[in-house]
């Protein structure tokens, strides 16, 4: 456990709750972010002494160099989090390579000249097709991998390098693939709209989530807790998992946030038309590979995430 744990992309939604799961646990934490003056947002969920332990390396994680000066920081354990996010990875698809695939390559190829004999690293349930591409529009660990964008194809790519990293240098590996990530610092992405009625919520407001339907939602806390769990696992050879949580539908989102922020009863609404991804059957892999993993019920992950906001 004192060992020194490198985060990429540590400014992130799940990076940031990772940094604070760690620094919690008396860890020691190099942060490397492209932007260093980001970190300035994890004040949302950590104290000023807290983030001043952090060790902080500025670099590019599609430039090797950049990522070996991280490593150089006596490294032990790698959660690689860095990446560009699915709006990103379409309007530049080169850059979004560049990042994404090519970053995480650097990563593994830094691990290895560092002595770093495991990575745990972020993939995405983007990897899986569409509702109508299984049967009962429902996909499980064991499900084909389909993916329809960019982002799905660049992490599809990593999982595939991951297991050639594994045969040819002996590199073991995680990867989790999270589904709707939640809370405090999600700020980004197609999925994220349901923190941003929170936000939203906690000022009395009025706010349209841009989706509905059922999806499986995670808070950010316990997604981070997962990763570290992963990084602390003893584990050969380079698997990748989807992460649970439940699934749960949009109307129980917006019950939620209004239990939560009474104010705004009746002006959270969400458009009806359900994300175009298939439903989650979780047969519990990850825990079988990294140990039980706790999850916050929704309705205390929500009100949490507004007692933060509620802090601003």
């Amino acid at each position: 456990m004192s060992k020194t744990i490198l985060v990429t992309g540590a400014s992130g939604c799940i990076g940031g709750w990772v940094v604070k799961n760690l620094l919690e646990q008396g860890r020691r934490v190099v942060a490397f972010d492209l932007h260093p003056e980001n970190l300035r947002k994890l004040l949302l969920i950590m104290p000023e002494t807290a983030l001043a332990k952090v060790k902080v390396v500025a670099g590019d994680v599609s430039k090797l160099d950049d990522v070996r000066k991280a490593f150089s920081c006596n490294v032990a354990q790698v959660i690689h989090l860095a990446a560009l996010q699915l709006p990103f990875c379409k309007a530049d698809p080169a850059r979004g390579s560049l990042v994404n695939v090519v970053g995480t390559q650097n990563v593994f190829q830094a691990a290895k000249e560092a002595g770093v004999k495991r990575v745990v690293y972020s993939s995405s349930t983007a990897v899986y097709g569409s509702a109508a591409d299984y049967p009962g529009a429902t996909f499980d660990h064991w499900s084909p991998l389909i993916p329809k964008s960019f982002y799905g194809a660049y992490k599809q790519d990593n999982e595939v390098c991951a297991k050639v990293w594994y045969a040819d240098e002996g590199i073991a590996s995680i990867g989790i693939r999270p589904f709707v990530v939640y809370g405090p610092l999600r700020d980004q992405g197609m999925t994220s709209t349901p923190t941003s009625a929170i936000k939203a919520a906690v000022k009395g407001g009025s706010y349209e989530i841009s989706y509905g339907g059922q999806a499986e939602f995670q808070y950010a806390d316990d997604t981070a807790r997962a990763f570290i769990a992963a990084a602390d696992a003893d584990f050969t050879g380079a698997a990748c998992y989807n992460l649970g949580g439940g699934t749960v539908h949009m109307e129980r989102i917006v019950a939620a946030i209004e239990a939560a922020c009474p104010q705004a009863a009746g002006k959270i609404t969400f458009n009806p038309a359900p994300l175009p991804f298939p439903r989650h059957n979780d047969t519990g892999e990850l825990e079988k590979a990294v140990g039980k993993i706790a999850w916050t019920p929704l309705e205390e992950g929500i009100a949490q995430s507004a007692e933060i906001f509620k802090k601003l």
